[in-house]
């Protein structure tokens, strides 16, 4: 005998649909991994500032500590990173964390990462939603702010 599983089904619930709200030159862009992407409009041959929205699914009892440890240790290992800031904050209408940092980049001198997470439960599952904003260094001087806003305009849709 044989049965069948689909996806998105009851045991395997679809992934939580993300929208973000992104300036008019700020357009979507299509990179592996992610569920959503978008970059800023910037001249050819610059690094387009842009924001990554992912989904990693786990099992249910996985929690927001769990997750939390995980990206700090992430960022931790990262060669001549500085940590300049973190938190807990609200992210997708539920309690989240973010951690900001920039570290040495070989092609542009130095890139400076926004990551907001947070813990979606999902049936007999858990999503982990993480929404990455990257910019350089000296990109961040102007557009720092407008990051931290997409990332905050992040809802379920």
């Amino acid at each position: 005998m044989t049965h069948t599983l689909t996806f998105p089904g009851e045991s395997a619930p679809a992934l939580p649909a993300v929208s973000i709200t992104v300036p008019d030159d700020w357009a979507p862009l299509s990179v592996s991994g992610a569920v959503l992407a978008a970059g800023k409009a910037v001249e050819q041959g610059a690094f387009r500032p842009n924001i990554v929205v992912a989904v990693s699914r786990f099992a249910a009892g996985y929690t927001l500590e769990t997750a939390i440890s995980a990206v700090v240790e992430r960022v931790e290992s990262i060669a001549g990173v500085e940590e300049l800031g973190r938190d807990t904050l609200e992210v997708l209408g539920t309690e989240g964390f973010r951690i900001e940092f920039s570290y040495p980049d070989a092609r542009v001198g130095a890139l400076m990462q926004a990551v907001r997470i947070a813990v979606v439960e999902n049936g007999p599952a858990v999503d982990l939603v993480q929404i990455t904003g990257t910019t350089t260094g000296q990109q961040a001087t102007e557009l720092w702010g407008e990051i931290r806003d997409i990332q905050s305009s992040a809802t379920r849709a």
